[in-house]
């Protein structure tokens, strides 16, 4: 690659002959004196540093000549009002420089951030822009009082470009420079913008790698490069040496403070050269955050861990393993960095000794003196660790959802790493693996280990980015406020729409989220602060309390980010919010090993009673040797076919659950075929026993139905004497019947004439009745004065006597004479 500095600098000696310049370096090393005159090197310029032992190491401002440089025209521009544009890759520390600048600014400046993603619109970066602006007479708006206002810009670049090549919010920012205002959105009106200006950094690998010329024309642009191999040697020498004899360390230890930088920063450029990054490896970018990383680890060890040199070497191993053997996704980049980083290690640490230096497990973990008790220590074996690691996760069980983790290596490695990440100021973790590796059990796990909490997000129906901005400001208060240890955890099934990595995104490059909070809010966070933040010896102001909240919510918010490798999303995602890569730790979960398919089987078939004991290896073994097949039948179907066939520790999961449930209901049914057949047998036995008893009964019945028929064919031939006997009786019975059924006939012609008699005499017996009832007393008496009645009287009297008489008899004398005796009495 050409050093084009280098190459500029050659062209400007040649062109300036007339200028002595100095001999050496180039002409961005010098400066011209204003009092002598003369070209002095930057470097006299560079201010001592000083280790803050509380200050995370990425917060952490290391000057350098360029660093000064840059700082030196940055002040001078931003004096005058023109606005400055930082350019230079990812970690290089431009937004840490930025903001260094902002903090020491004089109470006349007020500074607002303006954070860029994929999703900024002009309406939302005016909806940022106007929030601290005033009105001012007519239509004139600016900062409150007298005050400038600074618009610093991070990620200028990162916007979405539209179709037509333009980006809405470089548009707008453009105009505000070219003509001083913009438009008030509702009602149509120019608002003059006065006493603002505009600071910005950019990375030209990530989003639209170039901004319109029309706006970058009214920046002061400066490129920020990677320092040079002095320049990070002096800073990280200075880091590490300081933390050395503030931790005590022995003489010897502190000689290897500049071994061990070496080591690193030579192990970094070949790292940085071998393991490039490609469509699939797009996060095999190493940068300043790599390495801060790595010296961040370092700067945990106290002289109680690190007692000799080989302690040291080891430690130095292990961080370099941490910081770039995670992130490493292919069994070949493993092997071959394991191979490069042993030979950097046989290089510089030659005088130790070397089977000392590699020996394995080397692992260092906060929890290596117990769970509680944090000291970043070694462990020796790895039965320590899983005896570490299972009472852990046995106090979680007791107090949480009980999960059946089986801590294999690899798992225990990865709870391990977690861990480190969590214990770092800011540590945040990008865990990627396939569904099913473990990355939430374990992210929960480890959160326990190091006392934080665990939130997530709960998804139901509608929820959306307001939603998630009520999560995000709870959990916010109760890490930054409460200065409770919290860690957030989120999947890739969480994120339903692809702007809530807008907020994460945020909160993972500066801790702050635009409107996360209303003005209500800020002003009560603010007000808890108060007393805290004079504690600490800071004036009590708004701006230094916020910053003092920010600050804490970064340290105590731990944002762990577990999503899946598989397809395009993950590489989409990492281009379009930068931090989610940048900002993170990445954890590559890999295939689960033989020998942690062997142990995760062996550990689920332990509780399966059907299968017997010494069966139990070879099923596990077969599972596992199963999953693997399948895997290197998976890859040679992708070489093939250009198809990928997915098997995760799930579907192995799955296999074993497949297996128990089968061998299950297979055990079941032969159990059900085994009764039914013993349930059979029984019942063929009782069966024959049940025919012996019935033939004896039948034989016993078949003798008296023998006496029985007997007695039947006596009883026939009595029944046919019988029978003839009713037949002769019928017979006379039918001939009477006969004669009753003439009888009855002419009765039934007598009762007719007597009926048609009847309705004949009726009139005469209705006129009767009516004449009778004509009848009084004086009637009688006369018919009694008659000596002799009229003869139509003598059958009446007659016939009443007849009717009166005692008992029914009819008298004998009905003579008119008995007839006056009667109607005397």
């Amino acid at each position: 690659l050409v050093d084009y500095r280098v190459e500029f600098s050659k062209w400007w000696i040649t062109e300036f002959k007339t200028i002595k310049f100095p001999g050496q370096g180039t002409v961005f090393d010098y400066y011209i004196d204003q009092e002598s005159k003369k070209f002095i090197p930057w470097t006299e310029r560079v201010p001592k540093f000083e280790l803050d032992p509380e200050m995370p190491l990425q917060a952490v401002l290391v000057h350098t000549a360029e660093t000064t440089r840059v700082r030196f025209f940055m002040d001078m521009l931003m004096a005058r009002g023109r606005p400055v544009m930082l350019v230079g890759n990812a970690g290089l520390g431009k937004s840490v420089l930025v903001g260094n600048k902002l903090m020491g600014l004089s109470e006349d400046y007020m500074v607002t951030n303006v954070p860029f993603n994929y999703y900024t619109t002009s309406e939302m970066l005016q909806g940022v822009l106007e929030q601290p602006l005033e009105k001012k007479a007519g239509r004139n708006y600016g900062p409150p009082g007298t005050k400038k206002l600074i618009y610093f810009v991070d990620d200028m670049n990162m916007p979405e470009v539209d179709t037509y090549g333009t980006v809405q919010p470089h548009t707008m920012i453009r105009q505000h420079m070219d003509y001083k205002h913009w438009y008030d959105r509702t009602k149509l009106t120019l608002k003059e913008i006065h006493n603002v200006m505009y600071v910005s950094c950019m990375n030209p690998t990530a989003g639209s790698f170039t901004i319109n010329p029309r706006l970058q024309r009214h920046f002061c642009v400066f490129a920020l490069s990677f320092p040079g191999q002095d320049a990070l040697a002096t800073i990280y020498s200075s880091i590490l040496s300081q933390h050395l004899s503030l931790a005590g360390c022995t003489g010897a230890l502190q000689k290897m403070a500049n071994t061990v930088v070496s080591f690193v920063l030579d192990l970094h450029k070949k790292i940085s050269s071998n393991f490039l990054p490609t469509a699939i490896k797009f996060h095999y970018v190493f940068n300043l955050r790599d390495l801060s990383n790595i010296f961040q680890g370092l700067l945990f060890a106290t002289a109680e861990c690190l007692k000799a040199p080989v302690d040291l070497a080891r430690l130095v191993l292990h961080e370099v393993d941490r910081v770039y053997g995670d992130k490493l996704i292919e069994e070949n980049d493993i092997i071959q960095f394991n191979k490069i980083s042993t030979e950097f290690a046989k290089k510089y640490f030659d005088e130790l000794d070397e089977e000392a230096v590699n020996a394995k497990p080397n692992i260092h973990c906060h929890f290596a003196q117990g769970i509680g008790d944090p000291k970043y220590m070694s462990i020796p074996t790895w039965a320590e660790l899983n005896k570490l690691l299972t009472e852990a996760l046995d106090s979680y069980n007791e107090i949480n959802a009980v999960m059946n983790l089986v801590l294999f290596e690899d798992a225990m490695q990865h709870i391990c790493r977690i861990n480190r990440i969590l214990e770092s100021p800011r540590g945040n973790a990008l865990l990627v693996g396939v569904g099913g590796s473990g990355k939430q059990s374990l992210a929960r796990l480890a959160a326990y280990i190091s006392s934080l909490e665990v939130f997530q997000i709960t998804l139901r129906k509608g929820y959306s980015i307001p939603d998630l901005k009520v999560d995000l400001a709870a959990t916010c208060l109760k890490a930054g406020l409460k200065n409770i240890g919290t860690m957030f955890l989120m999947t890739d099934a969480q994120v339903s729409d692809e702007k809530f990595l807008v907020l994460i995104n945020d909160l993972l490059a500066s801790g702050e989220i635009p409107d996360l909070f209303a003005d209500d809010e800020k002003e009560n966070i603010i007000g808890g602060l108060r007393n805290e933040v004079k504690s600490t010896g800071l004036p009590d102001t708004r701006e230094n309390c916020w910053r003092f909240f920010i600050d804490r919510l970064r340290r105590q918010l731990k944002v762990v980010l577990c999503f899946s490798p598989v397809g395009n999303t993950l590489r989409v995602r990492s281009r379009k919010f930068p931090a989610v890569t940048n900002s993170t730790c990445i954890d590559w979960f890999h295939e689960w090993p033989q020998e942690a398919l062997v142990s995760v089987s062996q550990r689920f078939l332990e509780d399966t009673e059907l299968l017997e004991a010494n069966a139990k290896k070879s099923v596990a073994e077969f599972m596992s040797y199963v999953h693997t097949s399948v895997n290197e039948m998976s890859k040679q179907y992708l070489l093939n076919e250009r198809r990928y066939n997915y098997t995760t520790p799930k579907s192995f999961l799955e296999q074993i659950v497949l297996y128990q449930n089968l061998l299950s209901m297979k055990s079941k049914q032969l159990m059900g075929n085994m009764e039914r057949l013993e349930n059979g047998l029984t019942k063929l036995q009782s069966t024959a026993q049940q025919v012996d008893d019935l033939k004896a009964k039948l034989a016993s019945q078949e003798e008296e139905l023998k006496i029985k028929n007997e007695d039947a064919d006596k009883l026939i031939q009595k029944v046919g004497i019988e029978t003839e006997k009713v037949s002769k009786e019928k017979a006379i019975a039918d001939g009477e019947e006969a004669k009753v059924a003439k009888i009855n006939t002419e009765v039934s012609k007598k009762a007719k004439s007597c009926t048609e008699d009847l309705a004949k005499a009726e009139p005469a017996l209705k006129a009767a009745q009516a004449a009778l009832n004509t009848l009084n007393k004086n009637n009688l008496t006369e018919l009694k004065s008659f000596g002799s009645p009229p003869a139509a009287v003598l059958p009446v009297t007659a016939a009443v006597m007849c009717l009166l008489a005692p008992n029914g008899k009819v008298p004998k004398d009905r003579s008119w004479k008995a007839a006056k005796i009667m109607m005397a009495k």
